[in-house]
């Protein structure tokens, strides 16, 4: 139980010293920034705020906030991890800001690191706190991360459909954008509501280079790099955009034949890595059923417990290696 007290009194410090800096970080030049923002330069005009932070903030409509609390939002924004986090968020199509996504991460980690002293003290259950809480803190990860790759195909799988509509658009007379919104109209989520989002920007003022930035910058696709990078050749050298737009689809649907033929070649060698990797777990389940004594030494002796430990470890390396082997990129 003391050591349980310690994993409390470490995070209530560690929260108290993130509201104390988030607070200094506020109040601290907020004044200067201030009379920055209304500096006149010699010609009378209002001077715009140099330096990188404006060119990596980019275009107007771009600023975020990464919590709902101003305090926690200026407090995350001092790391230059939060925009590729907020990135990453957007990416999943998950309505959370960074704020609230380490909380949960934070939340997840002490709640699972805190379990293994409910039952028993010692050793082990320090370790296992401690694998524990490493394992909470990185399932919301790995939930975003799949979220996002779930999403990233589905658009991908949308997007020779858009360029079809896109590229039917400017035949008939439409211009850039306004092909983009009737496509936006037609189609459904979650290309939708990406082209949706890039016309508003860029209706209410952003450039139509930096709005189209925007989007790939948010579905982070390198089927839709391909489009923005054609439609920024044509608009630097000119041609006919809605060939250039066509022959490209073509490319997406011949890339997405290969995915697929590959994907039934590799079928056999995915099933074997879920049968070898899925192997331990039954024979351990049903050696539990027939000898739960023999097994019992697994839980019961610190030898059985370390075994244990590095039998789950071993498979985690194991199922991430086949994963690895088996992602071919095309």
């Amino acid at each position: 139980m003391d050591l349980l007290l310690i994993v409390i009194a470490g995070t209530v410090l560690l929260a108290v010293f993130s509201f104390v800096v988030g607070l200094r970080t506020r109040q601290g030049g907020s004044l200067e920034s201030r009379l920055e923002s209304f500096k006149t330069d010699r010609t009378g005009g209002v001077t715009a705020k140099k330096g990188k932070k404006d060119e990596d903030e980019g275009p107007v409509l771009r600023k975020r906030s990464y919590s709902g609390l101003p305090i926690l939002s200026a407090f995350f924004g001092q790391f230059a991890g939060s925009e590729r986090v907020a990135l990453h968020l957007e990416q999943a199509g998950v309505p959370l800001r960074v704020g609230e996504y380490f909380m949960i991460r934070y939340a997840a980690a002490l709640l699972l690191a805190a379990v293994p002293f409910v039952f028993s003290q010692g050793i082990f259950a320090f370790i296992l706190a401690i694998s524990l809480g490493v394992l909470g803190y990185m399932l919301p990860s790995v939930w975003v991360g799949s979220k996002k790759s779930a999403r990233q195909k589905k658009m991908n799988g949308q997007l020779v459909e858009m360029l079809g509509m896109v590229a039917n658009s400017l035949k008939s007379g439409y211009g850039l954008m306004q092909s983009f919104e009737f496509s936006g109209n037609q189609l459904d989520a979650p290309i939708a509501t990406e082209i949706k989002r890039m016309v508003r920007d860029a209706n209410l003022g952003m450039s139509g280079e930096d709005a189209l930035d925007a989007m790939g910058e948010r579905i982070a696709s390198a089927d839709l790099d391909m489009v923005l990078t054609a439609i920024n050749i044509q608009r630097a050298v000119g041609g006919n955009l809605a060939e250039i737009l066509e022959n490209v689809a073509f490319t997406m649907r011949e890339r997405e034949r290969i995915r697929g033929e590959i994907a039934t070649l590799t079928s056999q060698q995915r099933m074997t890595g879920i049968i070898i990797g899925g192997l331990p777990v039954g024979m351990g389940a049903l050696f539990m059923l027939i000898n739960p004594e023999y097994m019992s030494l697994l839980f019961t002796e610190t030898a059985g417990r370390f075994m244990l430990l590095a039998a789950i470890g071993l498979e985690v390396v194991g199922a991430m290696a086949m994963k690895q082997i088996l992602a071919i990129d095309i």
